[in-house]
């Protein structure tokens, strides 16, 4: 709210958020709230969209999605702040941590609205993966969102195997509960949901996947989106476009990848952060199979955020987690480094081009709906709109 405050002033719905609030308006409850759309149940939305139709005048209902977009957004770093765990008990890596989650992810698409909830719980499901288990209320928590995690999106899919990992290495009952409920939810998704959706793409490459790797997790998040750093994105996207290999892209990415397996395999007390670069890997390669649209869009400066969210993130827990878990020199490595991104992305993350432009605030459309109902209703960004019905205008 703070880097667009016209959010907060006029409101928002984002994109296709338009579909599951036109479904909430017009579909028995019950069918609404199962709705998939996109090849999958994505419950969140769903839920948000409903209680925003039934709960609220309709002037207020973008802040309803909005606030409970919100909500989700502040989960990941809520399980960290709030955690037992000894690598955790340091203020510094904590605040440390907090900022990072803060500034250095690309969030812009997927902050203060429920479309995009899915991510933010995928990110926590794989934050659960790292952190110790807890009893009490702790645990349930955690086990309700493992399963809605699994309702919202079909990206925990590659949290199954690293469960089980643990679950074999760990032998803890209660990690054997998590990963019963992630594989119980997958096969409800997959079982009852999931179908292809013909936008996605549906291809992968090595190249391709090397050099989203290194435009995503490492030169975005270290120079940032600007004048200066953009048109190096272009020239990527042109190699990518006529089919030719970005060699200096993929060297750099296989490098860093050596430098974290060798700290996993030198130092034997970060090896539990290996979880975190085994589903960033795992989900880079699902984000690039199945995006939609083509994989040229990823090197577009402002475009495909909510495929890299997930793994900037964990690329930011594991960081932190380095700080812990390496010796002296190699925290005082990752401390200038966090604070290289901390710079960085502050600017970065002021400096954006708003996304409302040119769009009527909500409030002001529903005032005049209301005596034109056949109007269409703009939403974010400019070029979206929602059509409610003439016949169901009760509870406006």
């Amino acid at each position: 709210m703070t880097r667009s405050p016209e959010i907060l002033i006029d409101s928002r719905f984002w994109a296709e958020e338009r579909v599951f609030f036109e479904n909430a308006w017009i579909m028995n409850p019950l069918k609404a709230l199962f709705f998939s759309y996109g090849g999958y149940l994505n419950l969140p939305v769903n839920a948000a969209t409903l209680i925003a139709r039934w709960c609220v005048p309709l002037i207020y209902a973008p802040y309803v999605t909005m606030c409970i977009g919100l909500l989700f957004q502040l989960l990941p770093t809520y399980l960290l702040l709030t955690a037992k765990d000894k690598w955790l008990s340091s203020f510094k890596i904590r605040l440390f941590l907090a900022l990072l989650l803060l500034f250095v992810p690309e969030s812009l698409e997927i902050s203060l609205q429920s479309l995009h909830i899915q991510f933010h719980l995928t990110l926590a499901a794989a934050i659960i993966l790292l952190l110790d288990t807890s009893s009490g209320n702790q645990r349930y928590f955690r086990i309700s969102i493992l399963l809605l995690t699994t309702l919202s999106g079909v990206m925990s899919i590659f949290l199954v195997p690293l469960y089980l990992l643990r679950c074999l290495v760990d032998k803890d009952p209660l990690r054997f509960e998590q990963f019963t409920i992630l594989l119980i939810g997958n096969i409800i998704q997959f079982v009852f949901f999931y179908q292809s959706f013909h936008d996605r793409q549906y291809h992968f490459s090595v190249t391709d996947f090397l050099s989203i790797f290194f435009v995503k997790n490492l030169y975005i998040p270290f120079l940032g989106n600007n004048s200066l750093s953009n048109p190096y994105l272009l020239y990527l996207k042109s190699l990518i476009t006529t089919q030719q290999i970005p060699i200096f892209a993929c060297c750099i990415s296989i490098a860093v990848l050596l430098i974290i397996i060798y700290c996993f395999y030198k130092y034997p007390k970060t090896r539990q952060a290996s979880y975190l670069l085994g589903y960033n890997l795992l989900n880079l390669a699902l984000a690039t199979f199945g995006a939609i649209g083509p994989t040229a869009w990823f090197f577009e400066p402002y475009f495909n955020q909510r495929y890299a969210f997930i793994n900037q993130s964990l690329m930011c827990i594991l960081l932190g987690y380095f700080m812990y878990a390496l010796p002296k020199k190699g925290q005082y490595i990752c401390i200038l480094l966090s604070i290289l991104l901390l710079i960085v992305n502050c600017h970065n993350f002021y400096h954006l081009v708003s996304h409302s432009y040119g769009v009527i605030p909500w409030r002001e459309q529903i005032k005049i709906w209301k005596h034109n109902p056949n109007m269409n209703l703009e939403i974010w960004p400019k070029g979206w709109f929602i059509k409610l019905p003439v016949h169901h205008q009760t509870g406006t």
